[in-house]
C-alpha cells in the first residue's frame, strides 16, 4: 500500500503538468503548479534531509543561474537584431543568392542554414520567424512556408547555445560534452525525416541531382555537428553545423549561377555580433586549453558570457536610435523574465525530484516495463518537448528518472538520454506556441495550421521518434 502511495505522489506532478499544458495552461502557470505540487510531494511523502536538498541545489545552482544568463543574451541580440533589421538585411541577402525560378537551393539554405543558426544562437523559434516570410518571398504558400520553416528546426538541442542539453546532462548525471557527442550521432535521423518532409511538402520529384544535393545537405550537416561536439564542444555546434550547409550551399550556388551577391557595410554590420560569439567562445576555448588555465576560469569562454558580450555589441552597432535603446532593453527584459522563468520552474521540478528521491522511485517504477521502456524513451521526450514546447522544460521533467531507469535495465544511460534529448527537442516543431508564433508571422490573424498541415509535421514527428526509438534500443 504504502509502495502504490509513494508512486501516486511521484507521479501526481508530473500528471498535474501535463494535464493542465494539453488544457492550454500557459507553461509559466502550469510549471508553477508542478512545483508546488513537486515540494508538497517531497515534503509529505518522501521527507528529504537538509544535507540532500543542500547538495542537490549546490550542484544545479550554477547551472540555473548559467541557463538564465544564456536566455538573457539570447533574448536580448533576438530583439536587437530584430528592431535594427540585421536579420532581415542577412536573410535579403541570402534570398538574392539564386536567380531564376527554380530555387531549390536557396530553399534548402534558407530551411537547414538560416533556420538551424538563428534557433542556434538565440532560440525562441527565432529561426522560422525569419525564414517562413522569406519562403513565402520564394514562391511558396503561406502554409507550405511554415510547415517547410518548422521542419528546419533540427538543431535544437544546441539551440540558444545548448542550455536544454546542459539541463538534461545535469540532471540525468551524465557529462555535457558527452551528451551533446551522443545527441550530434542521434541526429541523423531527424536531418534525414526532415529533409524528405521539406521535399514532400514542396511537391519535388527525387531527381538523381535532387537526391544528391539532400544527401549534401544532410551529410555535411551532420558531420559538421559531430565533429563540433567532439572537438569544440556542445555550444556553438548547431551554429557551426549551420555554418557548414550554408557555405555548401553558397559555394553550389556559385558554381551553377556566377558571383555570389556583393556584401556592403549593412550586411558585415548586421553579422558582427554572430562573429564575435562564436568566435568569442572558440578563442577563448583555445586559449585556455594551450594555457593549461585552471577549471575556475572555464566560465570565461562559456556561452553566457560571449551572448551577453554579442547583444551588448549589437546594441552599440546596430543603429538603433540611442532615445530607443532603454525602451528596446526594458522589452527585452520582459521577453526574457518569460521565457527564463519558465526555464527556471522546470528545472526547479527536475531538481527537487532529483533531491528528493522521487525520480529516483519513479526509476525503479519504470523498470518494470523492462526492456520496452527503452525503447519508449524517445517517445516520453517527444510527450515533453510537444507539451512544453521546450527542449529545457523536456529535459527537466524526465531526465532523472529517464537515466536512472535505463541504468536498473542495464541500459547505456547516455545513450538513453540522448535519444530523450532529440526527440523532445524535434517534437517542439508540432506544439502550439512554436506553430502559433510561426503561423503568426505570415498568416495574420490565424495560430493553427489546416489539419492537412499540422499532420504532416506530426507525422515528420512520429516518424523520428520511432527511429529514434529503434536506434535507442539497438544501441543502449
Amino acid at each position: 500500500m504504502s509502495q502504490h502511495f509513494d508512486s501516486a505522489a511521484a507521479l501526481a506532478p508530473i500528471a498535474l503538468v501535463l494535464a493542465l499544458l494539453a488544457l492550454r495552461v500557459p507553461s509559466l502557470v502550469a510549471g508553477a503548479a508542478g512545483l508546488g505540487g513537486t515540494v508538497l510531494a517531497a515534503v509529505a511523502v518522501f521527507r528529504p534531509t537538509a544535507d540532500q536538498i543542500s547538495i542537490s541545489f549546490g550542484q544545479m545552482g550554477p547551472t540555473v543561474l548559467e541557463v538564465a544568463l544564456i536566455l538573457l543574451g539570447g533574448v536580448m541580440l533576438s530583439v536587437v537584431m530584430s528592431r535594427a533589421g540585421a536579420q532581415e538585411r542577412i536573410a535579403g541577402w541570402l534570398e538574392r543568392v539564386e536567380p531564376g525560378p527554380d530555387r531549390i537551393v536557396t530553399i534548402l539554405l534558407l530551411v537547414f542554414g538560416l533556420t538551424p543558426f538563428m534557433e542556434s544562437v538565440t532560440g525562441f523559434g527565432l529561426g522560422v520567424v525569419i525564414t517562413a516570410p522569406l519562403l513565402v518571398r520564394m514562391g511558396l504558400g503561406p502554409v507550405k512556408a511554415v510547415v517547410t520553416g518548422l521542419l528546419g528546426l533540427v538543431l535544437v538541442p544546441w539551440g540558444s547555445l545548448a542550455p536544454g542539453t546542459l539541463v538534461a546532462a545535469e540532471l540525468g548525471g551524465q557529462g555535457f560534452v558527452e551528451l551533446g557527442y551522443r545527441s550530434a550521432l542521434l541526429t541523423l535521423p531527424v536531418l534525414v525525416v526532415s529533409m524528405i518532409g521539406v521535399l514532400v511538402v514542396l511537391g519535388r520529384r527525387p531527381t538523381v541531382w535532387l537526391v544528391g544535393l539532400a544527401a549534401a545537405v544532410i551529410l555535411t550537416q551532420w558531420i559538421a555537428l559531430v565533429g563540433a561536439n567532439l572537438f569544440v564542444g556542445a555550444p556553438p555546434a548547431g551554429i557551426i553545423a549551420s555554418l557548414a550547409v550554408t557555405v555548401l550551399l553558397l559555394g553550389i550556388s556559385r558554381v551553377r549561377h556566377g558571383a555570389l551577391p556583393a556584401v556592403d557595410r549593412a550586411l558585415v554590420r548586421a553579422v558582427v555580433p554572430y562573429l564575435i560569439l562564436l568566435t568569442g567562445i572558440l578563442g577563448t576555448s583555445a586559449a585556455i586549453g594551450l594555457a593549461g588555465s585552471p577549471p575556475a576560469l572555464e566560465w570565461l569562454a562559456g556561452p553566457a558570457v560571449w551572448i551577453n558580450i554579442a547583444a551588448l555589441i549589437a546594441i552599440s552597432t546596430s543603429g538603433v536610435p540611442r532615445p530607443a535603446v532603454v525602451p528596446l532593453v526594458r522589452e527585452a527584459l520582459r521577453t526574457w523574465a518569460t521565457v527564463a522563468g519558465n526555464a527556471v520552474v522546470f528545472m526547479l521540478i527536475g531538481v527537487v525530484m532529483a533531491a528528493t528521491g522521487m525520480a529516483g522511485h519513479l526509476a525503479s517504477l519504470a523498470t518494470g516495463a523492462g526492456d520496452v521502456f527503452v525503447a519508449l524513451i524517445p517517445a516520453i521526450g517527444a510527450l515533453g518537448g510537444y507539451l512544453t514546447g521546450s527542449n529545457t522544460g523536456a529535459a527537466a521533467m524526465f531526465s532523472a528518472a529517464t537515466t536512472g531507469a535505463a541504468a536498473s535495465l542495464g541500459a547505456d544511460p547516455l545513450t538513453a538520454l540522448a535519444g530523450q534529448n532529440v526527440a523532445g527537442s524535434y517534437a517542439i516543431i508540432v506544439s502550439p506556441p512554436r506553430v502559433a508564433l510561426a503561423v503568426g508571422v505570415v498568416m495574420a490573424g490565424r495560430s493553427r495550421l489546416p489539419g492537412a498541415a499540422a499532420r504532416a509535421l506530426a507525422t515528420a514527428v512520429v516518424c523520428a521518434t520511432a527511429l529514434l526509438g529503434a536506434a535507442v534500443a539497438v544501441s543502449a
